[in-house]
Formats: structure tokens, sequence, C-alpha cells
């Protein structure tokens, strides 16, 4: 493999460990949680590892650095500060430098040598030139295993064992326990006067074997205690960094539940064909459900070396998808030939065809699936965002993140971090009140947005909600009037009015600053959403909050797609816009003012349109009641499209469509029927959009 290659390959595991590194940071700095400091050092460990092989040896050695700190943070030598995190996130920016760009300005080496201060090494530049004393070595954590057997009759000597238990768990980190209960008789025979249980621990400390010694100094004599440093052997994730398998006698010595000796002692003492799990605890050294543990343990790690997973450049999953669309336009052309035959020929044929179609299908569901990726990394790059940008505007803000496991198609989550982006924006500058507002108002400090993503409809749907302000309906309205976007006799609703901030030019602010002022970003955000067939709702409360919520669909290559017909065009509906397909009635359908027609469905007035006119087309049927409507829905909003007839279901590949064809937002692509025919796919949501403009 050629160094190049090699290269490639890092920077794309360093960007995802990158992305990590951050969003474990802010939510370190939350809410303090050990396993969180073990994931970032985990992350360094990776990341210095990575680059060494690499070749970068200043990242490598640089992240050494790091990996230290967090070593001592991990030991609660350092408290996890504000300055602490900003020291670590300045570092994770010298390493973004180091790593992806070559050309490193005048203010690197200095940054560098303020974080190598920081962590207590003294940088090259200027070691010891004033005879300073050098900085002393952290201290190590280390892991002592304690079995604890009190005689009985300790309580005569007025010796509470659950008082030293504190004592020890007090001076560290617990991170195995175990109580064994051998000991107690029969319920009829307890005296609770005497202690049965007996107790094992494993803890982690920055103390040495003494402090133990002293915690345990008025009861080694008279009882069973037994401490065991297993610092050099212990190892609290070991499937991290393990590159053959593990037995069980060792992943027990690396658990810490016995030692090499006592693992030496079970295998000399086994009998016959009997494994060493069954040796131990016939010995008395672990329990059943010890061994239980350790082969849990055992099958994560070969779980971990068996990993067939690959990387795929998103190019060839691409060409694959691609390839598949072509398959499903040659298969609707088979189809179609397979109609024009008389019955008894096109039995057979049709009969394959439905096997061809359910394995495509099955085909397309497994490209999907790789193509498919969870939000929560893209989510969680916002967490650094929200707390810089906070700091920047002096307000305290928080991310949430819900729904991070929720899958969505590769192509639309690179096209939707832009627009989020925006849009958190937005509510950092526009929603989210300043402390003393927020204080005044009753509200905690901290504002809150929240990122949420979850399936439904067929769709996904990502919400981006803040505990702010909330929209000033008559605020906006004012503001779009002054602006000259609306006249001030129109009347408009609610919706109508929250839509304005889409606008380009249209803005709140009073001023211009860094982060907002000009009237651009969410119109570029709509913008960005319509272009993934996607659209926006906005709900708000004042006072309360607003949250954006965006509809998007699944994928963008292939979907399900009715074929109609109006006048001798044939034209697309996606088929999860679609509620029914009726024939009214004469008497159901009728012209309200002020919204046109409308046709009654189940005591429900429908706004009805004409297709054939809104196409001009030259209809084979003139009136509703003679032709059939179909009943669609977009963000709860119902239409009634008239059409001459339906001609079928069937699956189609999209085929964009460039502006210089058509800018008609009711028309989202095109697809290749089977007669090699193309159809225009109508977009719902499109189509409310300029039925609402040729009314206004």
């Amino acid at each position: 493999m050629s160094d190049q290659i090699i290269l490639e390959v890092f920077h794309n595991e360093a960007r995802e460990i990158i992305e990590n590194i951050e969003s474990e940071l802010v939510s370190l700095e939350e809410s303090y949680d050990h396993e969180k400091v073990n994931s970032l050092f985990r992350y360094f460990h990776t990341l210095k590892g990575s680059s060494g092989i690499a070749g970068l040896t200043e990242v490598s050695e640089f992240t050494h650095e790091i990996e230290s700190l967090l070593d001592r943070v991990r030991s609660e030598e350092i408290e996890v500060t504000s300055r602490l995190i900003d020291t670590i996130l300045a570092s994770v920016d010298l390493v973004k430098v180091m790593i992806f760009d070559e050309d490193q300005n005048d203010n690197f080496q200095l940054q560098k040598e303020k974080i190598l201060t920081f962590i207590g090494k003294t940088p090259a530049s200027s070691s010891n030139r004033d005879g300073d004393s050098p900085t002393p070595q952290k201290r190590k954590m280390n892991y002592f295993r304690v079995k604890i057997t009190f005689k009985e009759d300790v309580f005569e000597y007025g010796i509470d064992p659950l008082l030293i238990i504190e004592d020890l768990t007090a001076i560290g980190t617990v991170v195995e326990e175990k109580i064994y209960r051998s000991r107690v008789p029969a319920l009829d025979e307890i005296n609770p006067q005497k202690c049965y249980l007996s107790w094992m621990f494993i803890i982690g400390t920055k103390y040495n074997r003494r402090k133990l010694d002293e915690i345990f100094i008025f009861v080694f004599d008279d009882n069973d205690i037994e401490i065991t440093d297993i610092t050099e052997d212990y190892n609290e994730d070991i499937t991290h960094d393990i590159n053959d398998d593990k037995k069980i006698g060792n992943i027990l010595v690396h658990k810490g539940f016995i030692t090499e000796d006592e693992l030496l002692y079970a295998m000399q003492n086994t009998k016959g064909e009997e494994k060493i799990g069954q040796a131990l605890v016939r010995l008395k050294l672990v329990s059943e459900k010890d061994i239980q543990n350790a082969l849990g343990l055992q099958v994560e790690v070969r779980k971990k070396i068996e990993s067939t997973t690959i990387r795929v450049e998103r190019a060839k999953l691409d060409g694959i998808m691609n390839l598949l669309g072509e398959i499903v336009i040659g298969q609707s052309s088979i189809v179609r030939f397979a109609d024009e035959l008389d019955e008894d020929k096109a039995y057979a044929l049709k009969n394959s065809l439905y096997g061809l179609n359910r394995s495509t299908r099955q085909f397309q569901e497994q490209i999907m699936a790789m193509r498919m990726i969870p939000v929560g990394p893209t989510f969680s790059q916002f967490k650094r965002f929200v707390r810089d940008t906070s700091k920047q505007i002096g307000k305290e803000i928080r991310l949430e993140i819900k729904g991070k496991e929720t899958e969505l198609d590769k192509t639309v989550i690179e096209e939707i971090a832009d627009p989020l982006k925006h849009m958190i924006r937005n509510s950092i500058d526009h929603g989210i009140e300043s402390i003393q507002e927020r204080t005044d108002r009753g509200k905690y400090p901290t504002g809150v947005i929240t990122l949420n993503a979850y399936h439904q409809e067929g769709s996904i749907f990502i919400e981006i909600s803040d505990d702010g302000k909330g929209l000033d309906v008559n605020e906006l309205k004012e503001i779009a009037i002054n602006k000259g976007l609306i006249a001030k006799e129109k009347e408009i609703t609610d919706d109508e009015v929250y839509a304005l901030i889409f606008k380009p030019g249209f803005s709140t602010s009073n001023s211009v600053g860094d982060l907002s002022g000009r009237g651009v970003g969410m119109d570029v955000v709509k913008s960005n959403i319509d272009s993934l067939r996607g659209s926006v709702q906005i709900l708000t409360e004042k006072g309360a909050g607003t949250t954006f919520r965006i509809k998007l669909p699944l994928t963008l290559a292939i979907i399900d797609g009715m074929l109609i017909k109006v006048g001798q065009c044939v034209y697309i509906i996606p088929l999860l816009s679609i509620i029914e397909s009726i024939q009214p009635k004469k008497e159901e359908v009728k012209t309200i003012k002020g919204q046109g027609e409308v046709v009654l469905v189940r005591n429900e007035y429908i706004t009805l349109i004409r297709m054939y006119k809104f196409f001009d087309q030259k209809p084979m049927f003139e009136n509703p009641w003679e032709a059939l409507v179909v009943i669609v829905e977009s963000n709860g909003e119902k239409l009634a499209l008239m059409i001459d007839d339906l001609i079928g279901q069937q699956q189609i590949v999209i085929k964009s469509l460039d502006t210089n064809v058509t800018n008609n937002r009711s028309i989202s692509g095109a697809a290749i029927l089977g007669d090699g025919n193309v159809s225009l796919i109508i977009d719902i949501h499109g189509l409310l959009y300029e039925i609402s403009a040729l009314r206004s």
C-alpha cells in the first residue's frame, strides 16, 4: 500500500475520531462521567497510534501529551473545568491543523506551547533555561483487588464492617464488586448479631498500598483481609487494543478476579477433562456468575476480532444505485411488453417478472441499507458549535440530542448538515434569550436547543426546537410590511406570517452581527430543503419557544409512484402523498367564495384542482363527477386533484431536471417509463406552493 493511500485512509479515520472527541468533550463539560473520560482517552490513543503509522510523528507526539493529560483527569488529579475543556478543544484545533493544513501559520507553535505549558510540559524552546525545577511526574492510577472476610463475631468487638467498606470505597473508584453469601445459613438459623457476608472489590485509586493498609489496620490480625496490587495486569476494557483471542483465565486475570498465581494454581489442579473455568469454581476462586460474565466478554472480543466491516467509497455505492435504476427501467419495459401479449403467452412471463420484481426490491433494500447511516454523528458535531457560538455572544445554551439512532440516506445527511447549522444559529441568536432576560421571565438561565430525528409516514422528520421567546406574529408582519414583502391591507394566516422568515432579505435583527442580520441564511435553508424534495413547518408559542420540523424523503433515488393520465400526458405522484382516489358525485362538487372549487369528502371540503388547467392540457373529461379525483396531502394540507385516469403503481427512478427545463416547484424531477417516454413527477408540497402563489 502506498504512503498516499495510507494517508487518505488516516484522514478519513481522523475526521470521524475528531468529531467524536469534540462531541464527548462538550458532553463531559455538561456532566462528568468516568466512562466519558475513558472514551476520550481511547480516541486520543487511537489517533496517536494511527498518526504514527501514517508517518505524522508530530501529531503522534502531541496527542500523546493530551492522552497523558486525560490520564491525570481519569486518576482525579485534575478536575474537569471549562478551562480544561477549552484547552483540550484548542488542542483538537491544533491537531486538525497538523493533519489537514500543510501551511501552518505562525500562531501554531505559540498555541502549542501554551497548551503544553497548561498540561505541565515545558516546551522545548524554553526548557529549564532559568533553572526552573522540572514539572513533577503525574501520579499513576493504581488498581487493587481487595477480598474481605470478617469473623462472624466481629460485631462483638465494636467493629462495623460497612463503615470500613465505606472508607475503602471513598479513596477511589470501585470498578468491580462482589458479595459472597456462601456462609449465610438457613433463615431459621440466622443470628442477626453475626456477620456472614464476604466481599471482593477492585478499586482504582491514586493512593498507594499503604493507604489501604491504614484502612484495615485494626482488623488485619483477626480477620481474613487480602489486598493484591493488580495495576500491571488490570485492563478496564479488555476488548480494546486486543490483537488475539482471550481465554477465560486471561480474561479473569485482566478483570482482576484472580491473580496470575491463582490461575496457575487452578491449571495445575484441574481434574481429568475438567475445564479451567470449572476448576476455578471448584477451588472457590471465582463463582459461576464470574465465569458466565467472562464467557460473555470472550464472545465480545471474538466479534471484535472477526469484524468484517469495510469502508466503501460513496461513489461506488452511487454507481450501483444508478445500475439498479437502469434495471428498474428495463424491468418496466418488459412488464409493458408482457401486457401487450395475449393472456396465454403472458402468463409465464408475468410469473417470472413477479419473481424478478421481488428480487429487485430486495436488491434495492440492501443497497439502501448500505447507504443508510445514523444521524447521531451529524447531530453530535453541532455540540461544539453551540458551545462556542453561545459563549461568543454571552449566552448559556445546551444542545440536547434525541433519536440519534435514526437512519437516513448518506447523501441526504450531507445535504442537510448546512441547513441544520443555519437553523441552530438562528435559534442561538434569535430564539434563546439572554441570561438576564431568561432570569427576568422566570426561566432557567441556560437555554436548551433540541435536535430530534424520527421516522413517520415513510419519511424522516428532523426537529430543531428551542425553549426561547418564540415568534411574535405581529412583529414579523410589521417587519414584512416595512420591507415591502406584503401589502399592509393583506390578510394572511399565522402560518403564512411564520413562513416569511424564509424570504430573502428578511431578518428580525436590528443590526448586522457576526451571526445574523443580513437576511441571508434561512432562505438558503428553505432552498436546500426544497432541493431534497422536503418541506419545513414552523410550530411556535410566544414565550415558550419554536420548533422547525423538517420532513425529508428516506432516499433520493427510487420511489414508488402512481402513474396518472391528464389529457394525453402521463404524470407521476409519489405514492406516499396519496390518501385515496374517488369519483365524486355531482352534488359533492361546489364552489365556495374565497376558496374556489371544492369537493366534499366525508364531511370535509377539500380544494379541487383541475390538473388539465394547471398543466394546460386538453382533457378527456371536463366535469369532476365524470373524471377521477386523487386526494393527496402534504404537511397536513389536502388537495383534490382532478385527473382523467389512473394507470397504475410503479417503481420509478428519479432523474433531476435542470432549471433551464423548468423552474416550476410543482415538478420535482422526471422518470423514464417502460415505453421509453419521459414522465414528470409531481411534488405535492411544491404544488401547494404554486397554487398559493397563483391565488395571491
